[in-house]
């Protein structure tokens, strides 16, 4: 199984195997301070080789702090593609998943939202969590 992409949002949905999402592809939070309250989207698609349709799956997906600890709760799922009438034999079966979530930032460096399958990795997103208190007088 094939992590087709994984997005990081600042909303986003999934809607008959599409992703729509506002403020996407950051890769850096500039919080005002830590720890920070922080809520955002995450778009991924897997792509279910042929061979591997019909079968159920476990899909996990959870955020790394800088030290490779998990923050918040880890989401599972099972999930399971098959084979739609007409498609084309050995064509990969696409899951489009949508999920919105809040986190306690506490630490700055580098982050990561990690994507597992069956236990194995099969994808990571890395981005940078930066204190940069605002400005006075800056919007």
């Amino acid at each position: 199984m094939n992590l087709g992409f994984l997005i990081l949002a600042d909303s986003s949905e999934a809607i008959n195997g599409k992703v729509y999402a506002l403020g996407a592809g950051w890769n850096e939070l500039r919080l005002p301070e830590l720890p920070q309250e922080y809520g955002f989207g995450i778009a991924l698609a897997v792509d279910v080789p042929w061979s591997e349709t019909n079968r159920r799956h476990s899909l996990a997906l959870h955020i790394q702090g800088p030290d490779g600890e998990m923050i918040g709760d880890e989401f599972s799922m099972e999930l399971e593609a098959g084979r739609p009438p007409g498609s084309v034999e050995g064509a990969d079966q696409r899951i489009v998943i949508s999920l919105e979530t809040r986190l306690t930032f506490s630490a700055t460096g580098p982050h990561a939202a990690v994507v597992t399958v069956a236990d194995e990795e099969i994808g990571r997103s890395r981005f940078y969590v930066r204190e940069a208190p605002q400005e006075m007088g800056s919007i």
